[in-house]
């Protein structure tokens, strides 16, 4: 993912998070289920939501107010190595070496700045021959990515942890087109009241692009406290949702999406090596 050897010694670790060793997760800032309490709050601090901190997408609490809007979200506006970039143009490298284990069941529920899906335990994702927990995904629209300046109309990132707790994110571009059955219980949860959660399936393998050449770069979860050292992968190819799906999605959150941070001296690679 990035041009000098893996971030390993920088990356976001269970530092980040209140879990079990044998779980980590990241997510948003998620309401839990009664029945699923402490994966809920685990998920809450593995994003690195904090739930006494105030922050938005837009206004005084926007992003580029972040930084001063708590002393925990200092990296917000003082880190070096932020997230989202613009990436180049695809240069359709080697595939990305990544197995999922089918599908996966949890619960979806909207956590106020984004529809969050908490994976079960046990879900487990291969990518370059680590074995990784997929603990996480949601979405944002437009995408905060950017491709050569342009954004896609929505973004999905599926996060996973290793057993040390270094962060790793999947990133899917979406464009509109056909519908895209695989997206279908995940979008559901889209269109359930704000305060409920409900039962979903993701299968990671269903839901990426067939091609999966990708970009890769050391960054930063791109909502406060915007901690650095998570390994960024963004498949180059995207998926397609129906018009009737991205409504769904825009109805429940839309701009979503923290601006394009300065890459300073990192770089875009295609190669986890």
């Amino acid at each position: 993912m990035f041009s000098s050897p893996r971030i390993a010694p920088r990356r976001a670790t269970a530092s980040l998070l209140v879990v079990p060793a044998a779980l980590l997760v990241l997510a948003g800032c998620a309401t839990a289920p009664a029945s699923d309490t402490d994966s809920g709050a685990r998920a809450d601090r593995a994003h690195g939501d904090d739930p006494g901190s105030s922050w938005a997408y837009s206004g005084a609490e926007g992003p580029e107010h972040w930084g001063g809007l708590s002393d925990a979200f200092g990296t917000c506006s003082s880190g070096s190595e932020q997230s989202p970039v613009d990436l180049p143009a695809a240069r359709h490298g080697s595939a990305l070496d990544l197995t999922a284990g089918g599908p996966v069941t949890g619960q979806t529920a909207d956590n106020g700045h984004t529809v969050q899906f908490t994976a079960e335990d046990g879900a487990e994702t291969r990518i370059g021959g680590d074995a990784l927990q997929l603990v996480q995904m949601h979405f944002h629209a437009g995408s905060e990515h950017t491709v050569d300046g342009e954004a896609a109309a929505a973004e999905f990132h599926f996060v996973h942890a290793d057993a040390e707790g270094g962060l790793t994110v999947v990133g899917v571009l979406a464009d509109r087109g056909g519908h895209n059955t695989a997206y279908d219980s995940y979008i559901a949860g889209a269109t359930a009241t704000a305060d409920a959660a409900r039962k979903s399936t993701v299968d990671v393998g269903a839901m990426l692009p067939e091609s999966r050449s990708y970009s890769t770069y050391a960054g930063s979860l791109t909502t406060p406290p915007c901690s650095e050292g998570v390994r960024w992968i963004v498949l180059e190819d995207r998926v397609e949702l129906g018009s009737d799906q991205l409504a769904d999605l825009e109805a429940a959150h839309d701009h979503n999406a923290r601006p394009v941070q300065p890459l300073g001296e990192r770089t875009v690679t295609n190669d986890l090596r």
